[in-house]
């Protein structure tokens, strides 16, 4: 355990790089490559912000957590975009066109309901975003609920370790 004690020390004494985790760890997990191989969500980024308590202010983990968050939804938002045109996809969607329809009807016509709730369930953090890109929603719509969903994400986590009258 004498390693434990090293990491928390180097964070302890080097705030900026745990601010870098949290922020690579929220990043991860709204990542649709990287989250399927990683720890859940809740594991992680509550470890990261409960180790950040004796050096870092709750809203800095907070605003790690956001911006990571945020990036995570935006990148998949693009990749969405670049998958929407390859033969690959094209295949898909002829083949499963109902259900593909009905995921389109859906995010555009309950958009912001559907991306901000996908931020706080497991799979659909990642693909909701992704499936966004495909269907070429509108960028702004898509980067401002991403960003307010990952505040409230955010400080639910935050919230949870740090209590809520700390944050």
């Amino acid at each position: 355990m004498a390693w434990l004690d090293n990491l928390l020390n180097h964070f302890a004494l080097y705030p900026a790089h745990l601010f870098a985790l949290l922020f690579v760890m929220a990043l991860s997990k709204s990542t649709v490559l990287i989250s399927s191989v990683l720890p859940p969500a809740s594991v992680m980024l509550l470890a990261g912000i409960g180790v950040s308590q004796g050096s870092m202010h709750p809203a800095l983990a907070w605003l790690a957590v956001v911006m990571g968050a945020t990036a995570g939804s935006a990148l998949n938002y693009h990749l969405g975009q670049r998958m929407g045109h390859t033969r690959w996809m094209t295949r898909f969607t002829a083949k499963h066109a109902g259900k593909f329809l009905r995921v389109q009807h859906q995010l555009q016509k309950n958009g912001v309901l559907v991306l901000f709730t996908a931020r706080f369930l497991a799979v659909l953090r990642y693909i909701v975003p992704l499936a966004a890109g495909m269907l070429r929603l509108n960028v702004v719509k898509v980067y401002a609920v991403s960003l307010l969903s990952a505040c409230a994400w955010a400080a639910l986590y935050v919230g949870a370790v740090t209590g809520i009258s700390a944050f």
